[in-house]
């Protein structure tokens, strides 16, 4: 999640605390980080007067500030040296040649090997509709090798940028699933990151998909709404399941577009002393009907603004929430210009409006659907499945993406060892995998027991 500083969606209001240093502390603090800055400066400088080459004074200068920052032992704080600030940037744009999949990857000194999600790549959550989620990657999996070499080593960012490439280009990732490895090759495409769609679903229930936060998410996400009350809504259901994220300031727009004036969105509250609590509020009057009834799909990719989304209307009971427990990330980042390049740093917890602390906890569901998903006796039958390329002759065979067709598939493949309800899932993601992004339906309750569950409560109230 990034604090960004502009904050469009609500009001803010300070926390009155006591700082709990004194300024003989702060002045002690201050001394020492001089002591230490002189210190290395006397290094640097004999260093650079005995070493028997030239010293290369930019490596160096970004291999300290990366080793500054890597001594966190933060996995969400690190620094982009300005030979990768360019692709720092492309990659908050959402736009590249990749397998469209959000991940984690700690940094290689945090190393633990007993524990494999601290030398692994953690996928956060894929893209709907993108190569990594189409090949049945889930929030959770780990990435244990690239292109066969193993990913230990590698930072979040050169882990990230591993995966990309050029459109159409192949990779081979090696998939480690509770305990079990198995490979799975996927073309790279342009990954276009969708930040709100919308369509009407069941007849007259509007459906919001929300993928990503960003400042302009608020106003994006107000004209979906509209658009869709204009269509004579009886429901609305905002699907925040495999959203990672974003900006802060777009989570509580969004908030702010559902609640009237005076209630809690968020409170931040950073390192004490450094008066940057913050608490959050909204403003004016709500722009839609509180009798419309809202359901909000989550799940374990649901993470850090969006759990702050689903946290504001959860706790003041303008949302039902249904699906799976969210990821829980409760923390929050600064990104800042350093040098050339940019520096990403943890700077504060927050709470929802309940006072709650959800870092590592997550948020659980009022209604709870199972995703449906590879238990460990499926995984080698899948990774057969998807070697023989049973799915895509299948489809190539039978282009028409019926529900026939789809249901027929699960029928013919049951004896293979996986269940039907993934079968299901596989083929029509691989259905619309062909079609053109503009043809693909926005929703399918049909096949989507967690949306299913979400239609049949705005119908029934239950």
């Amino acid at each position: 999640m990034i604090l960004l500083p502009v904050f469009g969606g609500g009001s803010m209001e300070q926390i009155l605390a006591s700082p709990v240093t004194t300024s003989y502390t702060r002045a002690a603090e201050v001394d020492q980080i001089s002591i230490d800055v002189a210190a290395l400066e006397r290094l640097y400088r004999y260093v650079d007067s005995i070493y028997i080459d030239e010293v290369d004074k930019q490596k160096m200068f970004n291999d300290l500030a990366s080793a500054l920052i890597a001594s966190l032992d933060d996995p969400y704080s690190f620094y982009v040296p300005p030979t990768k600030a360019k692709e720092y940037q492309e990659e908050t744009s959402g736009v590249y040649g990749g397998i469209g999949t959000y991940l984690n990857k700690p940094a290689p000194e945090n190393k633990d090997l007993s524990e494999p999600t601290t030398f692994m790549i953690t996928i956060v959550s894929p893209f709907p509709g993108s190569p990594a989620q189409r090949a049945g990657l889930m929030a959770g999996d780990l990435i244990s090798h690239i292109g066969g070499e193993k990913v230990d080593d590698l930072t979040s960012y050169e882990a990230s940028m591993k995966l990309r490439g050029e459109p159409n280009t192949a990779v081979t990732i090696t998939v480690y699933r509770n305990g079990t490895s198995f490979d799975l090759t996927l073309v790279r495409e342009r990954i276009t990151t969708p930040t709100v769609d919308s369509g009407i679903i069941d007849g007259n229930i509007g459906y919001i998909q929300l993928s990503e936060f960003t400042p302009q998410t608020g106003k994006q996400l107000l004209d979906h709404v509209q658009k869709l009350q204009k269509q004579g809504i009886v429901g609305l259901v905002i699907d925040e399941r495999n959203n990672s994220g974003g900006a802060v300031d777009g989570a509580m727009q969004s908030a702010n577009i559902f609640l009237d004036e005076g209630k809690t969105l968020v409170t931040i509250q950073g390192k004490k002393g450094s008066l940057r609590d913050q608490r959050y509020i909204s403003t004016g009057k709500a722009e839609v009907p509180s009798s419309l009834p809202i359901v909000i799909l989550t799940n374990g990719g649901s993470a850090s603004s969006a759990e702050i989304f689903a946290a504001a209307m959860k706790d003041n009971g303008r949302a039902t929430l249904i699906g799976s427990k969210t990821f829980g990330k409760g923390i929050v980042q600064d990104v800042f210009r350093f040098g050339e390049g940019f520096a990403q740093v943890t700077t504060a917890h927050y709470y929802t409006p309940n006072g709650e602390n959800i870092h590592e906890f997550g948020i659980e569901p009022d209604i709870a659907v199972e995703e449906v998903k590879l238990s460990d006796e499926q995984i080698p039958a899948f990774e057969q499945l998807m070697t023989d390329k049973i799915i895509s002759t299948y489809v190539k065979d039978n282009p028409e993406p019926s529900e026939e067709n789809i249901r027929r598939f699960a029928s013919l493949n049951k004896d293979k060892g996986i269940d039907e309800n993934i079968l299901t899932l596989l083929v029509r993601n691989e259905y619309l995998s062909k079609m053109p992004y503009d043809k693909r339906p926005i929703a399918d309750p049909l096949f989507d027991t967690t949306l299913n569950r979400a239609v049949q409560f705005i119908r029934t109230g239950r």
